[in-house]
């Protein structure tokens, strides 16, 4: 019995000895960075004067949240990218999952081919996109033109709301496969003989859909929403590489915000202070959500 204890405390510190690299590349990688935001959020760091850095405290969240009236728009600009995004999304990724779920011949193909903007790289694909909406020879503008449906191009990133509204329509082509495959799991794990029985009973295919589907797949829905509105609401690459933010500030999207505060301004402590309610925020958010859902039920 001894030897056996021996020998399984031989195998557990072998199993800890095996995870202890990978356990130090995560602290490494992600709670140092997030511990040094912390610590940066507290203080005036400047990348021009590292040597004159001093601790402020809550001076910088302060100005965060009731001076910086820029900081305001921009998240006003994040949470309807976040939103509209995330709604859009769902429901062409609803609708979608409904129609792949069926049986027909093909389906993987079809499936594969839904995939692709979830594969392609950011950079690729907003490039394309980029290239498709060109007032000048982008494809849609110049098969409007040739079809005689419009006059003048259509300026999809030179005016504020058009930029806003074209990138809640790359972002929710470039995220809508995440979503799509989700749901298709969660619809391929209800029963086949709920659906029956519902149908022997004489119910409609949207009765079928609203009380068998929908409730089936509320959690996953749940989960998959909340994990969109984060990944969207931390969005960089998209926004970035489309618009810069602009034209003026009418993408400026929070991650946006703070990557120039700290790498063109060079305030490292006060771009580590709007990290920081960015975090606390998007934690709020997902709290709130979750219990409105917890009470539904």
């Amino acid at each position: 019995m001894i030897i056996l204890k021996s020998q399984i405390r031989k195998r557990h510190r072998a199993g800890y000895l095996f995870v202890l690299p990978a356990s130090i590349v995560v602290l490494l990688v992600n709670i140092y960075p997030l511990l040094r935001g912390f610590y940066l959020s507290f203080t005036n760091s400047n990348a021009l004067y590292p040597d004159r850095t001093t601790f402020v405290g809550f001076e910088n969240i302060g100005k965060v949240l009731f001076e910086d009236k820029e900081f305001w728009s921009v998240i006003g600009f994040t949470f309807f990218y976040a939103i509209s995004t995330v709604i859009c999304v769902y429901i062409i990724s609803l609708v979608l999952a409904l129609f792949v779920n069926q049986p027909f011949r093909g389906k993987s193909v079809i499936r594969a081919l839904y995939l692709l903007p979830w594969v392609v790289p950011s950079v690729v694909a907003v490039n394309s996109w980029s290239w498709i909406l060109n007032d000048q020879f982008g494809f849609i503008n110049t098969t409007l033109m040739q079809l005689g449906l419009i006059q003048e191009p259509i300026l999809f990133l030179a005016t504020p709301l058009a930029a806003q509204l074209t990138s809640v329509l790359v972002g929710t082509w470039k995220n809508f496969p995440f979503m799509m495959m989700v749901l298709i799991g969660a619809m391929q794990a209800i029963s086949p003989d709920l659906y029956e029985s519902a149908h022997i009973d004489g119910a409609s295919a949207f009765q079928r859909f609203r009380y068998i589907t929908m409730p089936m797949i509320k959690q996953v829905s749940v989960v998959s929403t909340v994990l969109m509105m984060i990944w969207n609401f931390n969005n960089f690459d998209i926004v970035y590489l489309l618009t810069k933010g602009g034209p003026g500030r009418a993408t400026m999207n929070i991650s946006i915000y703070t990557y120039n505060m700290a790498f063109y301004r060079q305030l490292l402590g006060y771009a580590s202070a709007i990290a920081v309610v960015m975090m606390v925020i998007m934690f709020i958010m997902s709290y709130v959500y979750r219990r409105l859902l917890r009470d539904k039920d």
